[in-house]
């Protein structure tokens, strides 16, 4: 018997296969062992985010706070200066100043030498909050804002015995170091944070001119000059 034209010859019908559970297994095995690798990193790239940021944000600082202080009184820098309280550490017991300083009150102690005309080695300490970075870390409240606590030691210069020129400059050049620390865990208004993070920042600068007391602390003079 012979077909018509058009008409074509039925293939038997092939049968259909999907995954079997052992494929579907081994699939979701592989997708999530991916997704804990995934999620495992996560919170250790954050971490370094971070660090960078707080690193980033305490170089921004030290640089203000250093020009402050050279500059004294006259500093371009010196309204940039929000400290929450400031701490005199020395041979008496360390005592808290009240209320919250000013500008000036903050450049005045950090400019402080580390031995004063009593002999008493004197460390101030200032707990500041982030001046630089995006508004969560500047912010004048709230757990999500930066802050750190800064050192502040001033040295006269001194002299090497084999080089009489050097006594000139004993009144006239000092070394200012600072030492930055953070996180800060604890703290608030009129009190000092007494847990603070083991990270930490030491910058150094030299001054020149006079270092000359005030009412409130210290503050340099860099274009007057003590003579020998």
């Amino acid at each position: 018997m012979n077909l018509p034209r058009h008409a074509t010859p039925v293939c038997p019908r092939r049968p259909t296969r999907a995954f079997t559970m052992v494929e579907v297994a081994l699939s979701l095995a592989i997708v999530a062992f991916a997704m804990v690798a995934i999620i495992g990193v996560m919170p250790a790239g954050l971490n370094v985010q971070k660090e960078n940021r707080e690193d980033t944000i305490i170089s921004q600082d030290a640089a203000v706070i250093l020009e402050a202080i050279r500059g004294g009184n006259a500093s371009s820098n010196l309204t940039s200066l929000t400290a929450g309280v400031l701490q005199m550490n020395g041979l008496t017991p360390s005592y808290v100043l009240a209320g919250a300083p000013t500008p000036l009150d903050i450049i005045r102690r950090l400019s402080i030498p580390r031995w004063d005309t009593s002999m008493t080695t004197n460390f101030v300490q200032a707990h500041f909050r982030a001046m630089s970075g995006n508004l969560g870390d500047t912010a004048s409240t709230g757990a999500m804002a930066f802050s750190y606590v800064v050192t502040a030691e001033v040295t006269n210069y001194a002299p090497n015995p084999y080089n009489p020129t050097g006594y000139q400059l004993t009144n006239n050049l000092y070394e200012v170091k600072l030492t930055f620390q953070w996180p800060v865990y604890d703290g608030g208004a009129g009190v000092f944070p007494t847990r603070v993070g083991d990270k930490r920042l030491v910058v150094r600068t030299f001054v020149s001119g006079q270092l000359v007391r005030e009412t409130n602390g210290y503050n340099f003079l860099g274009v007057t000059y003590v003579g020998q």
